[in-house]
C-alpha cells in the first residue's frame, strides 16, 4: 500500500475489527484496533497512525465527533475512511465539514477499502507537506 504503513482502525465489534486488521496486516507495517473513540485517541499518544479507519457508530462518542477530537489535539490532520451502516447524507455532509473525504457504506468490499485507505493517505501526505 502507498504511504499507508501505520493504520489505527477504530471499531467496536470485535469480528469486524479483528478481519479489517487480518485483511491490512498484508499491506502496512504496523495496524492497531480501538474498540471505541476514547481508546483511540489514547492509543495515539505513542502511535502516529498514517490513516484511521474509522467507525461512525461507537459507544460513548461517534466517529466523527471522535476525528474532531483527534485533529483537535494533534494540531493535524489524519488520513481517515469513515465506515457506517448508516448511508445517510448528514453524515457525509459532516464528515466532509470536518475533513473526512472517504466514507464506505457497509457492507464493502475488501478492495475498496484498500482503494480508500490508499487515498487517505495521499490526502494526509500532501497536508503534511
Amino acid at each position: 500500500m502507498g504511504t499507508a504503513n501505520r493504520i489505527l482502525i477504530v471499531e467496536d465489534e470485535p469480528v469486524v475489527a479483528r478481519n479489517l486488521k487480518t485483511f491490512l496486516d498484508h499491506y502496512c507495517a504496523d495496524v492497531r484496533i480501538a474498540p471505541d473513540g476514547r481508546q483511540a485517541i489514547d492509543i495515539l499518544e505513542s502511535f502516529e497512525p498514517d490513516v484511521i479507519v474509522l467507525d461512525y457508530r461507537l459507544p460513548q462518542m461517534n466517529g466523527l465527533d471522535t476525528y474532531s477530537e483527534i485533529v483537535r489535539r494533534h494540531e493535524r490532520q489524519v488520513g481517515c475512511v469513515m465506515i457506517t451502516a448508516y448511508p445517510l447524507e448528514t453524515i457525509a455532509e459532516d464528515a466532509g465539514r470536518r475533513g473526512i473525504r472517504h466514507m464506505l457504506c457497509k457492507p464493502f468490499r475488501l478492495s475498496e477499502l484498500q482503494q480508500m485507505v490508499e487515498l487517505s493517505a495521499e490526502d494526509a501526505s500532501h497536508h503534511a507537506h
